[in-house]
């Protein structure tokens, strides 16, 4: 049985706060680096959930990974499709690029091309920042990075509800220039 002395009775305020204080410094975002793919690594904030399936891109299907986790408030997402033929992968970048815009309901923001250390170079691997209204679910705000590697086109997704801290916006840089491939 613990017996409460004085001297104990006077240290559980300073423990009370010592607890206290470590919950509140628990990290928010948990970063990690997570393999999504062949010499593909990314980091993650969470722990992802990683599930496969079928898409039609460019009037084909394609298998496409997808590795997604909610974290700070955030909702991040990789999606790797595998894509047959090479000369299809401009077109798959764009409906790829097009289609989210499409489901979150948004208009592009604004779009900049994007350079990662070891891509295949493609006129459709774009930066783009979405728009668009909140409410019932959807974002008000996400930021794509779009790009291929060999057969693999990559999508990047970071979106934020509205009320999201100010500051994800750093978080969202780091996560959408994480992938690393080897040269």
């Amino acid at each position: 049985m613990l017996r409460l002395t004085p001297p104990l009775l006077r240290r559980i305020p300073c423990l009370l706060v010592l607890c206290g204080w470590l919950l509140a410094c628990a990290p928010t975002l948990d970063w990690r680096e997570v393999d999504v793919g062949p010499q593909t690594r990314v980091q993650l904030p969470c722990r992802p959930e990683h599930a496969e399936r079928s898409l039609v891109l460019d009037g084909a299907p394609m298998r496409a990974g997808m590795w997604v986790c909610d974290a700070g408030g955030l909702s991040w997402s990789v999606t790797v499709l595998d894509v047959s033929d090479p000369t299809r992968m401009t077109t798959v970048l764009r409906e790829a690029r097009l289609g989210l815009v499409t489901r979150l309901q948004g208009s592009e923001d604004s779009t900049q091309p994007v350079r990662i250390a070891g891509m295949t170079p493609n006129e459709e691997s774009r930066r783009i920042v979405i728009v668009g209204p909140s409410g019932a679910g959807r974002p008000a705000r996400a930021e794509a990075v779009f790009a291929a590697r060999g057969l693999q086109a990559f999508q990047l997704v970071v979106m934020a509800q509205r009320g999201a801290s100010s500051k994800w916006a750093e978080s969202a840089d780091e996560f959408l220039r994480s992938v690393r491939w080897p040269h």
